[in-house]
């Protein structure tokens, strides 16, 4: 499980290409459309994000879409 403490640290290189991956599967998937929201988007590459990540630091949706962004 993951652990909650204020701010998480820096993303790590691994967790940067996760979260590519993520997009990447994500947005060519077509079962999943573009007819929805980001958030039920983001949502979605959270998931993914979250079963694939071994950190074991909690990343919020929100924060992997800032780090996108970036």
């Amino acid at each position: 499980g993951f652990i909650v403490k204020g701010r998480s640290g820096n993303y790590s290189t691994a967790e940067d290409v996760l979260i590519c991956t993520a997009w990447k599967k994500i947005s060519q998937d077509a079962s999943v459309g573009s007819d929805q929201t980001v958030s039920t988007y983001w949502k979605c590459i959270k998931e993914y994000f979250d079963e694939r990540n071994t950190s074991g630091i909690f990343r919020s949706s929100d924060s992997l879409c800032q780090r996108w962004s970036t």
